[in-house]
């Protein structure tokens, strides 16, 4: 383990620090010979030996590759371990043969161990590892069977932490390469199963949406406040379209008389006050993103003109015969009840039916409080270099009545909290719960949020909140393994039958596909 450990962060690779390891274990279990293969590929499998020990013919190597019978090594003992994923102990060396007739003692006079190196996160056999020795005065026992069971395991642990944290970095530096490319690219934080199950949705599916030409619109509902615009400007800074216009159009502001102008653009004259040629909205945002605030307050003549644009991607200046081509992504936006919008007749059913099938929906902050935190943290430090003024930090009475809080206004009400905090912070002192109570009185007029019990353990049962924890843990490492109920499971120690019963008791549901993997 020190070895691999040791080759791994020193930035050695992944093969280097197997060898490294297989060498030391095969020391250890004083091999006379052995060898150590990576699976490259699942089906039909693929070997390719990396390190041998003690006198193995190319030959013998060849055959363990291929899965063809040869004198002295045993390939299909080594098919066989890949396919049931169990270490096996060959202690009789009768029992060593690879042909049909019964080999004499002679010929095989060895013992043999071998076991599978499994990543437990991507649920697939990386290696095999196979030591042999003399199976007269040296055979493998028990023992050693147990000890290379333990040994795989620990590697195999190792491994897929390690692919996972290589995974985790490469995402970052792919988004930081993208955010470079913006001056102002934003980012979304937290850590509840919700804000990364969004960041994953987001890169995954909305993000690829709009690299295509005259991509499909986006839907983001939510509450004021939860961060519609973050993430309308989070899609544009981390799409291919980061290089070009995002324009934020609040369409509570465009009347019926001025909508064509304002989305279409005019010519100079074509009505009385057009003193200049005007591009419109859609032609400021070609090639770029159109980010349309407030969708749900436009009136149903500006709806028209919109849902025309939004199905033949043209737009006509007032003023202009001639159809112009654009080339836009829109990204829609609202806090009200769409479908309610509907059958009230405020919101046309064709205009709604055009961008309702790419909808985010954002969570508001009192549903996933263990963003609190964070947040918390991140405004403070925000304001704290705004206003050029250094505090000790929230202490963590503060940080419990904060966390327990519903935040109405959700991160914008949040965020001014913070800022009156700072603000009203003595410089070099901690924000604690007078300073709370004195900028954000409302916070202590309501019961406690029931959702934040994890993280406030004092108004909620032992079992109450055990529960609460649980859950929450439960949806975390869900989304961390990409929805795998195995990878889940396996990254937290538990067997099968416990983990579906801890999902069934708290209400979790993980899906069909990913029960079986």
């Amino acid at each position: 383990m020190n070895e691999l450990l040791a080759a791994l962060g020193n930035e050695g690779d992944a093969e280097a620090a197997l060898r490294a390891s297989f060498e030391a274990a095969a020391r250890g279990f004083g091999a006379q010979t052995g060898l150590v293969l990576l699976v490259e590929d699942r089906e039909p499998v693929c070997l390719r030996a990396i390190h041998v020990v003690g006198k193995l013919t190319q030959k013998q190597v060849l055959a363990c590759e291929r899965g063809e019978s040869v004198d002295g090594v045993s390939p299909s003992l080594i098919q066989r371990v890949i396919a049931s994923r169990r270490p096996e102990l060959i202690e009789d060396p009768r029992l060593m043969a690879d042909t049909a007739r019964t080999p004499s003692l002679d010929e095989c006079e060895y013992s043999v161990l071998c076991a599978p190196i499994c990543d437990p996160v991507r649920d697939v056999v990386l290696a095999v590892v196979y030591f042999q020795n003399s199976g007269v005065t040296e055979a493998y026992r028990d023992d050693d069977c147990t000890w290379l069971k333990r040994y795989a395991a620990a590697v195999g642990r190792i491994f897929g932490f390690y692919f996972w944290k290589e995974r985790q970095e490469r995402e970052l530096r792919e988004r930081l390469e993208a955010a470079a490319a913006s001056d102002n690219a934003p980012e979304i934080l937290g850590e509840s199963a919700h804000t990364q199950a969004l960041r994953r949705v987001l890169h995954k599916t909305y993000i690829p949406a709009l690299e295509a030409k005259n991509p499909e619109p986006i839907l983001i509902l939510g509450e004021r406040g939860t961060g519609k615009d973050l993430v309308a400007r989070y899609l544009h800074a981390f799409s291919s379209r980061h290089k070009r216009p995002f324009v934020v159009v609040n369409c509570a502001e465009i009347t019926d008389e001025l909508a064509a102008s304002r989305f279409f653009g005019h010519k100079k004259g074509s009505y009385t006050g057009a003193l200049t040629d005007e591009p419109g909205f859609f032609r400021a945002a070609d090639g770029g993103v159109l980010f349309l605030d407030e969708i749900g307050e436009l009136s149903l003549r500006a709806q028209a003109h919109l849902l025309r644009v939004l199905e033949s991607h043209v737009v006509t200046p007032v003023g202009q015969t001639r159809e112009i081509e654009v080339d836009v992504a829109v990204v829609l936006a609202t806090n009200r009840d769409l479908e309610e919008a509907v059958g009230a007749g405020t919101l046309r059913a064709d205009f709604y039916d055009r961008f309702r099938t790419l909808a985010i929906h954002l969570m508001p902050l009192r549903e996933r409080p263990w963003d609190i935190p964070l947040l918390l943290e991140h405004f403070r430090r925000h304001h704290e270099r705004k206003h050029n003024k250094r505090t000790l930090g929230f202490t963590p009475e503060a940080l419990r009545a904060l966390a327990a809080y519903s935040w109405p206004g959700n991160v914008r009400d949040l965020a001014r909290a913070c800022a009156l905090f700072v603000i009203h912070a003595t410089p070099g002192a901690a924000i604690d719960l007078a300073l709370i109570h004195f900028c954000l009185p409302e916070s202590f007029q309501q019961g406690p949020n029931p959702k934040a019990g994890p993280l406030l353990w004092a108004d909620l049962s032992y079992r109450d909140a055990m529960r609460q924890f649980e859950r929450e843990l439960l949806l975390a490492r869900l989304e961390r393994h990409g929805g795998s109920a195995k990878a889940a499971q396996q990254s937290l120690g538990l067997s099968k039958a416990t983990f579906h019963r801890y999902l069934k008791e708290l209400g979790v549901r993980s899906g069909a596909r990913n029960e079986e993997q």
